[in-house]
């Protein structure tokens, strides 16, 4: 059987976790419709609870306005949670599990045994009711791996059609995730990943782990979650479209990661990696020289991929070559044995003003040399 592959954006529900972050109805439905622009192939859109009152209008309009083909609900497996998911019929259910000692003894009061039990029960009840199972394996990657073996084939025997590994405390790195997806997937029917921040590497753990066979990975936009955030929406489908073949329209994640910005109250800074507005300005001299001749000498892919446009900047840093490139760009002819000193004195007077210099005072420094 072929596999469906993609991402999994979880903005309206792990990003809503985010510390003083609260989105409105409208700006939910306003970040679905943006996501769904993009391409992401599922959103989930919030968390089964009867104590959410908007949560059943919040699914509707997410379907008839922003166009949401694929949704998800996260669910805990409790009755009254899985109940009122239920109610709901999303078109992928994902389910919620502890799969670590520290986090059976702790929060669910269980052991192993009654763990496996609760697994095959709410599964094989979510089966009979929505056309896709998920189950997610809180903490899996401080769990036990006989234990994670015997969870992920219990699921899949009682229904789910993917496993979601979650590094709850962000404690994997690229290695140890790929490692972990190579290890389940024999046992697994697909398999997501649902990385966290905590030590800078969720985006890289996502990549890795679908590089190791992993069918799918969960994103936020701005990268927005509980603590240090998660894998960046942003970040992870830039890749996938620009170093790969996925279908993202990346012209447009620079919008929607504005769009989350404001609604979350975030800044999103220049050199912020495939949105930043100033990630394709330019100050080096040898830089300079090798994008003149050829931008992809230093540049992953072209500016208009992702909205942006280039900026070279001749200051101080600016090399012999680099200065001759401004020159040109002016129009402006100088003796071949003057360009050394000129040089020197353009990065000098660079320096001095803390800028690149304007058009009108690199002529006025070449005239003083042709005098």
């Amino acid at each position: 059987m072929e596999h469906v592959r993609g991402l999994v954006d979880s903005t309206l529900r792990e990003g809503s976790q985010t510390v003083g972050v609260a989105f409105t109805l409208e700006q939910k439905v306003a970040i679905a419709r943006d996501l769904v622009r993009v391409g992401i192939e599922e959103v989930e859109v919030g968390i089964a609870s009867p104590r959410d009152t908007e949560l059943a209008e919040l699914v509707a309009r997410c379907r008839k306005e922003a166009g949401v083909k694929r949704l998800g609900l996260w669910c805990r497996c409790q009755d009254d949670d899985l109940a009122c998911a239920l109610r709901l019929t999303p078109d992928v259910l994902s389910l919620s599990i502890p799969v670590s000692d520290l986090h059976i003894a702790v929060k669910l009061g269980l052991d192993r045994a009654a763990v496996v039990r609760l697994v095959a029960k709410t599964a094989t009840r979510a089966r009979a009711a929505v056309p896709y199972v998920s189950l997610g394996l809180e903490d899996a990657t401080r769990g036990e791996p006989g234990f994670l073996r015997e969870i992920v084939r219990v699921a899949c025997e009682s229904g789910a059609d993917r496993i979601r590994i979650a590094d709850t405390v962000g404690v994997a790195t690229p290695g140890s995730i790929g490692a972990l997806v190579r290890e389940l997937r024999p046992f697994a029917v697909e398999i997501g990943v649902h990385m966290h921040n905590d030590f800078g590497m969720a985006t890289a753990n996502a990549i890795a782990a679908l590089e190791a066979g992993a069918h799918w990975a969960d994103v936020t936009v701005l990268g927005l979650g509980e603590r240090a955030g998660n894998s960046r929406l942003e970040e992870v489908a830039g890749y996938l479209a620009l170093q790969g073949t996925r279908p993202y329209a990346t012209t447009r994640l620079p919008a929607l990661a504005r769009l989350a910005a404001d609604c979350s109250g975030r800044t999103i800074e220049p050199h912020q990696p495939v949105i930043g507005a100033g990630i394709f300005a330019c100050e080096t001299g040898l830089h300079l020289a090798g994008i003149a001749k050829d931008p992809r000498t230093y540049e992953p892919y072209e500016p208009t991929l992702v909205g942006a446009k280039r900026r070279l900047s001749y200051g101080a840093k600016v090399g012999r070559q680099g200065v001759a490139e401004r020159l040109r760009q002016l129009g402006v002819q100088v003796q071949e044995a003057q360009l050394g000193r000129l040089a020197d004195s353009f990065r000098s007077q660079c320096l001095a003003l803390g800028r690149p210099l304007h058009d009108r005072e690199v002529r006025r420094l070449v005239a003083e040399y042709s005098s």
